[in-house]
């Protein structure tokens, strides 16, 4: 009986209550600092090595023209992971149209 009250306030706590754009849901800001911030560093980590590793084979593909592979490889390896994780505003989960994070 305990386990579902348990799981009955862990699923009100993810519910989306807020009524206004300028409002965050009541349980979003502790997923966002106890999941998704530590994934986003694990993201970030993990996208920086594997950006070190392919480098080389990234070297060979900015030979040839439009010569961006570097700044298209960290874009997303690395650049990205670390926006979600240190740039964005708590509750925000998905950037505007040109890329940034911004509460409404």
């Amino acid at each position: 009986m305990k386990t579902k009250s348990v799981v009955f306030a862990l699923l009100m706590a993810c519910a989306p209550l807020a009524q206004g754009s300028d409002r965050i849901a009541q349980g979003l800001p502790f997923f966002d600092i106890v999941l998704y911030r530590p994934l986003g560093l694990i993201a970030t980590v993990a996208g920086s090595a594997i950006f070190a590793a392919t480098s080389p084979l990234t070297a060979f593909a900015n030979i040839s023209p439009p010569h961006d592979a570097f700044e298209i490889a960290a874009g997303m390896l690395v650049v990205a992971p670390a926006k979600f994780t240190f740039d964005r505003p708590l509750g925000v989960m998905f950037p505007d149209e040109d890329g940034e994070y911004r509460r409404h």
